[in-house]
């Protein structure tokens, strides 16, 4: 660990050779100050212990002459949080860091009567100097200068919102003034945004804040029940609160800022997309409307062909009545009225009630966004190759989600197999199911407890729980407090059951908690030993997802091989003569 973090601070300069700056640590961050003259770090120290991870190991912070590379004061020094270490724990106070307009050090106090100061430590940083800026009886969430340090915003957490109020730096003793009230929690389509703030050269985060000193803005996601949201803007008067919208992005495709151009934002830089145009950064001016924004960048998207495919937002509803989403994206070279084989590629997330699915549906579905291709997306691959890909929701609902994990995940496929049939475009006696980690968790158990599909692909699962034993996802039981559900929803007991062909991929040095490369070989062994038609590639000097191009070229030649022969090429599916409305058990 030592060997592989240990680092040195190097300043370079063009035409000059690199000149270290102090001595070699394990660092984790660095900041220099606005002046250049100082750097604020970060490094990790020993004793280690192999009983936490590193984030518990002891730490220490302090200020670094640029020029000397002496220590000049230690902000903070944290011990090994692991019961073994008996030093106290040192802090000048929380969220320590420059402030943007180059007066020193800024952090957050708390005094003994419970009150929140906000303090400054300028050069040469004694903390018996340090300065009291301003108060407040209210536990301070997060602070942000402005660059002429004339201005803070405070943030005051609680509820399902937050609290913004200003301090007017210039006066002999600061008083707070509420300006408004942030709502970051609860109802999506009731978000209010967030405070605006920029960045220096140098990376220290800045208020945003009108010329005269009068307005501070709010930047929103603009959330819709219709999956297209509108990013916002509104400009915050702090005298008192009146709010103006400055900017709203059209309903037609997605528009946000990027960046204002001056400080009255009447000129703002802002991107657009959708689902058939690629990213592409505009200029806007206040007032205008987004019919005159002048483009200015030109971007060319590098995979037309693969991004080109055409691709449907639908929903369908379970036997419950609860409404989930689903995508479809259509091969590259569909053919109105052709029924495709299809690949269904999925992963469960838990939900505690059908409202929160609801919500975290309409956060992260944007019927306007453009579908990129990534080495995250893979699956995409499959549309070049003749396939639709269906990507449904999988919510699992309920208090202790997974008492019902595969009824709701046999609920939830069944719906969305039919349902995506009834759009007459996936043939569905040709359909295979994909996923990985946690999505390839579910795969396995769709094979062993359901008649769906003709062949699986499951990678770097987890598919017998007893080895994660002190919980996995969301599952906050052990495997002695609710030994019945970890055996019940781990597709290695159910093994005997899997009739469908199954291609397992393991990277061989997974070091993702739970989906350890033992997963894949324990449950390959079991697949032979019972018969079964499974492979299993293992990858080397792999992690938790195949990186190297000529893993990745292996991995999908066998893939294309294994749907090619088992989907494409299959036999009538037991669900095509299944026409009742009543789920297969």
């Amino acid at each position: 660990f030592e060997h592989n973090t240990t680092s040195r601070i190097v300043e370079l300069s063009e035409g000059v050779a690199p000149r270290t700056i102090g001595e070699p640590a394990m660092y984790t961050s660095i900041s220099l100050s606005p002046d250049g003259r100082y750097i604020l770090a970060s490094y990790v120290e020993r004793p280690f212990s192999f009983l936490v991870n590193w984030t518990s190991f002891p730490r220490q912070t302090v200020v670094l002459d640029r020029s000397s590379g002496e220590t000049l004061a230690r902000v903070s020094f944290q011990p090994l949080r692991d019961g073994s270490d008996d030093r106290e724990a040192e802090s000048i106070g929380r969220s320590v860091d420059w402030r943007p307009d180059g007066a020193g050090l800024a952090y957050i106090r708390s005094t003994d009567n419970s009150e929140e100061e906000l303090m400054l430590l300028a050069a040469p940083f004694d903390t018996a100097q340090a300065v009291r800026v301003a108060g407040t009886d209210r536990r301070v969430q997060n602070v942000v200068y402005d660059l002429e340090g004339a201005h803070a915003v405070v943030t005051h957490s609680g509820g399902n919102g937050s609290d913004l109020v200003h301090f007017d730096l210039t006066a002999d003793d600061p008083e707070p003034t509420p300006v408004t009230t942030l709502r970051t929690g609860g109802d999506p389509l009731e978000r209010t945004g967030s405070l605006v703030t920029g960045r220096t050269p140098a990376g220290l985060e800045h208020l945003v804040i009108s010329s005269d000193g009068g307005t501070i803005y709010l930047e929103g996601p603009g959330y819709r029940e219709d999956f297209r949201p509108r990013p916002f803007v509104d400009a915050v008067r702090i005298a008192d609160g009146d709010i103006e919208r400055i900017f709203e992005g059209s309903g037609e495709s997605f528009d946000r800022l990027l960046v204002p151009l001056d400080p009255d934002f009447t000129r703002m830089i802002v991107s657009r997309e959708s689902k058939t145009e690629f990213p592409d950064s505009y200029l806007y001016e206040r007032g205008a409307g987004l019919d005159a924004m002048e483009n200015l960048t030109g971007n060319v998207d590098p995979f037309p062909e693969l991004t080109a495919a055409q691709r449907i937002d639908y929903a369908f509803t379970r036997r419950d009545g609860m409404e989930v989403q689903a995508r479809i994206s259509l091969p590259t070279d569909y053919t109105e009225g052709d029924r495709v084989p299809a690949i269904f590629w999925t992963y469960p997330r838990e939900y505690t009630t059908p409202e929160g699915y609801e919500r975290a549906a309409i956060t992260s579905r944007n019927h306007n966004r453009f579908h990129h291709v990534t080495w995250l997306r893979w699956s995409d691959l499959w549309l070049s190759q003749g396939y639709a890909v269906v990507y449904p929701d999988i919510p699992i609902v309920g208090e202790n989600y997974n008492d019902t994990y595969m009824a709701n995940m046999i609920d939830a496929m069944y719906a969305a197999i039919r349902a995506t049939d009834a759009l007459e475009l996936i043939d569905i006696e040709r359909i295979g199911h994909g996923g990985h980690s946690y999505g390839a968790f579910a795969t396995v158990n769709f094979l062993a407890h359901a008649p769906f599909f003709k062949a699986g692909i499951a990678g770097h699962g987890a598919y017998n729980r007893t080895l994660t034993p002190a919980g996995f996802q969301a599952e906050r039981r052990t495997l002695w407090e609710a030994p019945h559900v970890y055996a019940a929803i781990s597709p290695f007991f159910h093994a005997h059951q899997i009739d469908t062909p199954l291609l397992l991929y393991h990277g061989a040095d997974d070091d993702n908690t739970g989906t350890w490369p033992v997963q894949s070989e324990r449950l390959m062994h079991a697949l032979t030993n019972l018969g079964k038609d499974a492979v299993l590639y293992m990858y080397p000097f792999e992690s938790h997802t195949p990186r190297a191009l000529e893993n990745n070229l292996d991995m999908w030649a066998r893939w294309l091989e294994w749907f090619d022969h088992y989907v494409k090429g299959a036999p009538d599916s037991p669900l095509a003569t299944t026409e009742e409305s009543s789920t297969p058990q």
